[in-house]
């Protein structure tokens, strides 16, 4: 009976596109239809709810959960889902996604989402420089199996041969401490011939497809950060798909991004448009995992007078509940995947899916409102996701990142000397800047290798925006600009 719900909810769904693309008001239009749900990873800054905000609010229910049924499989999936990238880390960590995960932290996050009915946990062989697989692994254990479905991927990108990958495998059920992945997919897919050389050339996708017909995956799909040829070559290919996971936010959905001309000789001279991806995977009929309905939390923060405009309307809602519930309007959405690190994060979470309440006419209006005055700001678009990472010269790019649009987003940048508050601002700015970064890993120390770029799914100059922040750093220490 539930699964006949979940296929008239996907018929209807399908009514919606537009052939030959998906309009603006189209893709306003969809996401009051609260068929599915988003994906959030917040950034690297200790993104927390204010705690006179937060004691108003109530505790999450353990019993309303929305959940989605896989149209194949007939898994009853929550529609949060807990993202393994970001666990919470030891004061004395090198890095936040770094190998020193607070066990006791994350064990109790991990519990709490599942007594509140959170079921879908995703990680993947290179989270946390491995120890993702590990840890979910351990905390899961403690659970019976058919409380949770576990997902996570191969590392194309490393360009494994058929043996390396057959070790992978059997290292990442050995991690996760399982006998079988409920979902798993080929991690990052960006070009067609890395795709070719691992998956074709050196049969792993053969023995992927071998390992579900054993049972050793359930359903196999893949994950999506490449060019237009990438996604049109994968949907081509005669496999039988299980579900596939993208990034789908109301920033990139309501407006276009245009990468920087000055990257094109760093990146594909073909990059798939968010608008255009979305168009492409609701034609595919595909069950959805969606990546960074947040932006890498962007959208959690926004700027004061882009939250004011959403405060005016629903005066106690997070700026990530009002992008958690766009996302959640969009068809063939399967989960959300949030990288909690705080569990402020999965409270304001739980209350926004538990359950879901889809965006009004009037909201999804106020949203787009929002959205235009955010747009007036330089936001680095930076997600905080850590592709470009390690950097060889020991630049912390996303705590620089995350830093400066931080202070975008509080109105503390230094607009000029002229500016009577300039002083104050210039010395927080500064001090906060030591305080998130430090010196030996700031800006400054960019030498503009190129090498971080090629990694980057959001195409950002990376080496220019350091150049350009070093400077504006180097400014405010001498009292210029």
């Amino acid at each position: 009976m539930q699964k006949k719900k979940v296929d008239g909810e996907n018929k209807a769904a399908k009514q919606k596109e537009r052939a030959p693309g998906v309009s603006r008001r189209t893709l306003l239009k969809a996401a009051g239809a609260g068929v599915t749900g988003g994906a959030v990873l917040y950034s690297l800054d200790k993104l927390r709810l204010l705690p006179s905000f937060e004691a108003l609010l109530p505790e999450p229910p353990t019993d309303r959960m929305t959940c989605r049924v896989h149209p194949g499989s007939g898994d009853k999936v929550s529609l949060l889902g807990f993202g393994c990238m970001r666990f919470p880390m030891l004061p004395d960590a090198s890095g936040p996604s770094g190998t020193e995960i607070d066990e006791a932290v994350a064990f109790g996050l991990v519990d709490y989402a599942l007594a509140h009915g959170v079921n879908y946990f995703d990680t993947a062989y290179t989270y946390h420089r491995g120890m993702s697989e590990v840890m979910i692994g351990k905390a899961l254990k403690r659970h019976p199996r058919e409380r949770f479905y576990l997902a996570t991927k191969m590392p194309g990108r490393l360009n494994p041969t058929l043996a390396q990958a057959k070790e992978m495998f059997e290292t990442q059920l050995g991690r996760c401490q399982v006998e079988y992945f409920d979902y798993y997919l080929l991690h990052n897919l960006q070009s067609v011939d890395n795709y070719k050389k691992v998956y074709e050339e050196e049969k792993v996708l053969d023995y992927l497809l071998e390992q579900k017909k054993q049972g050793r995956i359930r359903n196999l799909g893949w994950s999506f950060h490449g060019d237009k040829e990438m996604l049109e070559y994968i949907l081509s290919r005669p496999v039988q798909w299980d579900f596939a996971q993208v990034q789908l936010n109301y920033h990139d959905l309501l407006h276009k991004y245009d990468p920087p001309p000055n990257i094109a000789r760093f990146v594909s001279k073909n990059p798939a448009p968010i608008q255009w991806t979305y168009e492409k995977m609701l034609a595919s009929g595909l069950p959805l995992v969606v990546m960074e309905p947040l932006l890498g939390g962007r959208l959690a923060r926004l700027n004061k007078k882009a939250l004011a405009v959403l405060q005016a309307e629903r005066p106690q809602a997070t700026g990530a509940s009002w992008a958690l519930r766009y996302a959640a309007g969009l068809p063939n959405v399967l989960s959300v995947l949030s990288g909690m690190t705080y569990m402020e994060h999965l409270q304001d979470n739980l209350r926004t899916f538990a359950p879901l309440e889809p965006l009004s006419e009037q909201e999804l209006l106020v949203l787009k409102k929002a959205l235009d005055v955010f747009l007036t700001q330089s936001n680095i678009r930076c997600t905080t996701c850590g592709y470009c990472m390690p950097c060889p010269y020991g630049v912390d790019i996303p705590a620089v990142f995350a830093h400066y649009n931080r202070c975008l987003d509080d109105e503390q940048v230094p607009k000029g000397q002229r500016d009577p508050e300039y002083e104050r601002a210039r010395r927080a700015f500064l001090v906060e800047y030591g305080r998130a970064v430090p010196e030996l890993r700031q800006a400054a120390r960019c030498t503009g290798c190129n090498k971080c770029v090629e990694h980057c799914p959001q195409m950002i100059p990376i080496p220019e925006e350091m150049a350009r922040l070093g400077k504006f750093v180097e400014n405010l220490r001498i009292r210029q600009g």
